[in-house]
């Protein structure tokens, strides 16, 4: 696959700074929880809670596949930390906090009908000898819809589509509808799993 044409250092530090802003959301929303499906950008302090069924578990990523509100699917990377991926099955409904997928960057290629992903883990320390980790994913995607008020791009990629927010420094005015984009994100997290009250560990 070809990759795209800055440096690995460089990709590798945008997408880490994204999971040091994901991690200080996520220590900064702990003291004050929040309810329904609020999204934040980089820097917001809140989360996602929703009460949502499980359509997909790969173990391999230690990832889930949520059932969206809005009748999309929602992929949420778990820590090992946050829960036990392995106790869950398809069709669990769970109550989980999560923070919102983040896009660092969305380019226009050329469009060849073939979309891909390429899936990186990346581990940021914090303080107190802690770490914070995430999913970096490059995709070639087709852009499906845009809320440029919101913020929120929907794209259509390799296996299934999804929708992501643009933090203000990430550009969305050259993009429309039909697109071919490469695109990187670093994908949801889990903060907190529990099923019928019970933390899922």
């Amino acid at each position: 696959m070809t990759r795209r044409s800055d440096p690995p250092c460089f990709a590798r530090s945008v997408a880490l700074s994204a999971v040091f802003a994901f991690s200080c959301a996520a220590q900064a929303a702990a003291s004050a929880p929040q309810s329904g499906d609020a999204q934040g950008g980089i820097g917001s302090s809140t989360l996602a809670h929703v009460q949502a069924r499980i359509v997909d578990i790969d173990t391999d990523s230690n990832s889930i596949v949520l059932e969206g509100p809005r009748g999309n699917d929602v992929v949420v990377a778990v820590s090992p930390d946050v829960g036990d991926v392995q106790k869950l099955k398809v069709g669990d409904r769970v109550e989980i906090a999560y923070r919102n997928a983040l896009l660092v960057h969305a380019d226009k290629v050329a469009s060849n009908g073939i979309r891909e992903r390429i899936d990186t883990d990346l581990t940021t320390p914090l303080s107190g000898g802690e770490t914070a980790s995430a999913r970096s994913v490059e995709i070639v995607a087709t852009v499906e819809k845009i809320d440029r008020k919101k913020r929120l791009v929907t794209l259509r990629g390799p296996s299934r589509t999804e929708v992501f927010r643009a933090p203000p420094e990430i550009s969305i005015d050259r993009l429309k509808v039909g697109d071919s984009v490469r695109a990187q994100f670093v994908s949801a997290a889990a903060v907190e799993i529990t099923r019928d009250g019970v933390p899922v560990k």
